[in-house]
Parts: C-alpha cells; sequence; structure tokens
C-alpha cells in the first residue's frame, strides 16, 4: 500500500526557538543545505497545531528546521524499531495507527520520503494465518526487508506455532520464507522427551556481507497441557536456502549486531556478549544491557559504541579487546545539558558520534535536548553543541540519514 503524505511545513515557536526551513521537499526527493539531516519522532502539540508523528530535522545555526513526514511511527517513538540501509527506511509502526489488513511493517525511500508503503502479509494455509509481531525490520543494500512472521492455527486452543522470516522483495513482490524449525530443534541433542516443535524467536541480524541471518531458536511442548519452552539458540539462516540452519550457541541472549568486518556477532540480554563467527566461542563482555540503534555499530570494522543513559559514552574495538571513553556526561564542562539521552549514531565516515544530552540525568523526555557530537578521543569534556532540539521532539526516535 502507499500512502501520500501532503507536505506540510510547519513554522512555530517553542520557548524562544524559531523554526525555520533550510531544506524543503519535493516530489521524488530532498534537497537540503548542508549538514546532518536527521529522521526524529514528534509526540505533537495541539495547542500549537503540531502534529504527532515523524519529522525530518535539519540543523540550523540557532534553531533546527522540523518538516513533518508522516503520522506512522514506531511503538513509544522507540528507534530500536527501525532500520536503515542505502537510502531506505523500515519500522515496525505503532499498533494502533496501523491500517486494516496492512501487517505494520513499514518503509519508504528517503529520495521519496513522504510515500509510506507497507511490507505484505504471506498467504496462509487454510484454516491457519500470519500474525506479524511489533519487532524491529532489517533492510538489505538492495532494497529488501526483512520481518519475522509467525503462523498460527484458527484454533485458539491450539499452541502449535512457527515463526519464521520474511525477506519481501519490493521490486518484484515476491516474499521469500526461511523455513520452519522444528527439523533444526529436534535433530539437537538438548530435545526433551515433550519438545514437540521449534520456532523463531524474536530479534535478528544480517550478516555483514548479507548471506546470512543470525536469528533466536527455541524448542516448546506441552506438558499435562501447560505450554513450556524447552531450550533457546542463535542459530544463523542461510539466505534463499529455506530450512538450512547452523547452529551458532546455546544462549537466552538475542542478536543485535554483527561488526562491519564480519567477523563478530553481538548479543545483549544478560549484558554484552560477542560470539567469534570463525570459531563460534561466546565471551562475555559486560553485564550492561543495552538496546542497540541503527547506526552504533561501524559498517566496515569492528568497533561500535555504548550509550550509558544519564552517565556515559564509549567505543569498543572487539579486535583489540579495547575500550575508549569518550564521554562522561558528569564531566562536560561548556553546557549545562549534560545527561546522555538514547538515539546515538555514527557519522557516515564514523569519524564522530552524533548523541543527545539533557539538562538532568533522569527525565530525558521531559524538556528540550541538546544534539552533541564527538570526535573519537579520550574523554571529551568538551563535545560539540548542534542545535536543541524542543521537548516534543525529545523522543528515542534519532536517527541519522545523511551528514
Amino acid at each position: 500500500m502507499k500512502r501520500g503524505i501532503s507536505v506540510l511545513l510547519i513554522c512555530f515557536v517553542v520557548s524562544v526557538f524559531f523554526l525555520s526551513s533550510c531544506f524543503n521537499i519535493f516530489e521524488g526527493g530532498i534537497s537540503k543545505s548542508k549538514g546532518p539531516l536527521f529522521l526524529v519522532g514528534c509526540t505533537g502539540n495541539s495547542s500549537e497545531g503540531l502534529e504527532a508523528g515523524l519529522y525530518l530535522l535539519s540543523i540550523g545555526k540557532t534553531s533546527p528546521s522540523l518538516t513533518f513526514v508522516t503520522e506512522y511511527r514506531p511503538w513509544a517513538y522507540s528507534i530500536e524499531k527501525m532500520d536503515y540501509n542505502n537510502g531506505r527506511i523500515a519500522f515496525s509502526v505503532e499498533r494502533s495507527l496501523v491500517p486494516e489488513g496492512e501487517s505494520g511493517i513499514a518503509y519508504m525511500d528517503v529520495d521519496d520520503i513522504e510515500n509510506v508503503m507497507f511490507a505484505p502479509i504471506p498467504t496462509a494455509p487454510v484454516d491457519h494465518y500470519y500474525a506479524i509481531p511489533d519487532e524491529r525490520p532489517r533492510v538489505f543494500s538492495d532494497g529488501r526487508i526483512a520481518y519475522r512472521v509467525v503462523l498460527n492455527t484458527d484454533n485458539p486452543y491450539d499452541d502449535a506455532h512457527s515463526g519464521v522470516l520474511a525477506i519481501y522483495n519490493p521490486k518484484s513482490g515476491d516474499i521469500e520464507l526461511s523455513g520452519g524449525l522444528s527439523g533444526f530443534i529436534s535433530s539437537q541433542p538438548e530435545k526433551g522427551h515433550d519438545t514437540e516443535a521449534g520456532s523463531m524467536g524474536a530479534d535478528f541480524v544480517l550478516s555483514a556481507d548479507e548471506r546470512f541471518v543470525y536469528c533466536t531458536a527455541y524448542g516448546f511442548g506441552t506438558d499435562w497441557g501447560v505450554y513450556h519452552v524447552d531450550y533457546k539458540f542463535v542459530v544463523e539462516y542461510e539466505v534463499g536456502n529455506p530450512g538450512m540452519y547452523s547452529r551458532i550457541a546455546q544462549t537466552s541472549s538475542i542478536p543485535t549486531a554483527v561488526t562491519g568486518d564480519g567477523n563478530y556477532l553481538i548479543l545483549s540480554g544478560s549484558g554484552l556478549q560477542k560470539v567469534d563467527l570463525s570459531t563460534n566461542v561466546l565471551t562475555q563482555v559486560d553485564d550492561y544491557s543495552n538496546m542497540f540503534n541503527p547506526g552504533q555499530v561501524s559498517k566496515s570494522s569492528s568497533r561500535m559504541f555504548k550509550v550509558w543513559r544519564g552517565s556515559g559514552l564509549g567505543e569498543f574495538d572487539w579486535n583489540q579487546d579495547s575500550f575508549l571513553h569518550i564521554i562522561d556526561g558528569g564531566e562536560i564542562t561548556n553546557s549545562p545539558y549534560r545527561g546522555l539521552g538514547h538515539g546515538g549514531q555514527y557519522s557516515t565516515d564514523e569519524s564522530i558520534i552524533y548523541f543527545t544530552g539533557s539538562t538532568d540525568f533522569y527525565t530525558n523526555y521531559a524538556s528540550d535536548l541538546i544534539v552533541f557530537s564527538t570526535p573519537k578521543v579520550e574523554v571529551n569534556a568538551t563535545p560539540d553543541s548542534l542545535t536543541t532540539i524542543p521537548a516534543e521532539y525529545c523522543t528515542r526516535v534519532f536517527l541519522l540519514l545523511d551528514d
């Protein structure tokens, strides 16, 4: 489905901020001035006539320029529900906004951003239906979109289900289904006497060369009518070869990223873990839970960074097992905006990191935010202040599109 969104230029005053346009949206693309371009969320303001949804934000000299894109947005404006690759954006839409009969997996292209489309729901066998969980899709560099679907029966008393991966090609309209996991689960030595089937769990990532998908798998069954999950794995699916799964590690942690050099699979859940993909050796790195955003892991090297909410920011190098502490919120000297928020992003060339700061460490979204940038140096106490975002835009959507 293609939804044409009429262009709305919003100029309004929020406190001392005057929002003026420094880019124009026209049919077929975006023309903007030099500087970073972000996709941000907005909770809206009825008294100002400000509509909730997604907006483009461009950095101005004294204030940002913000232009409405679409009312569709991820649940809680969460950047963890979005992906961006080679000009295409995809995300899971807040369920209350999904049009009837649509999957809820929205996508659009930066050069045609006013046109929001939805990936299709696969055709289910007789007496079955596919449910689409509210999870982050992934975008291939050629524009294909991957998302999890779960085959269920129409019988409300039947616990049977099969979560699989759907890979949709908008150019051809074809959908590749990865195939059920029950055969893989039944071949594992951990299989219990009442393990009945297997399914794909939430969260998956693409390999650096996009030949494989790393995802979760689990066995389940019923014991005296009580449903139970027996064991969980991280597995590798070979794209284009339905049913071809390989065991990577038995763990309840979830795949969240693959380093750009293709050497390591990053897992989160019980802290941060990494899997050496040449040996499948799993190593615990730290005990701090972290949800990963697009642009937080290098596309070309073994590096990634983490943001500690309200505290600091640092970069890991998995090949060297080293850590660079870049930002300590309490030591920022050039601004009262010292509480770090969500949505940190590498610049396109990965020489700097964009991140947000607030005036406190705990209510990042109750007041305005500053967009900072920093080079990758040891404890930078004076990050560059790029612009201030009014409170209505202080959501967890902060996605770098271009710089």
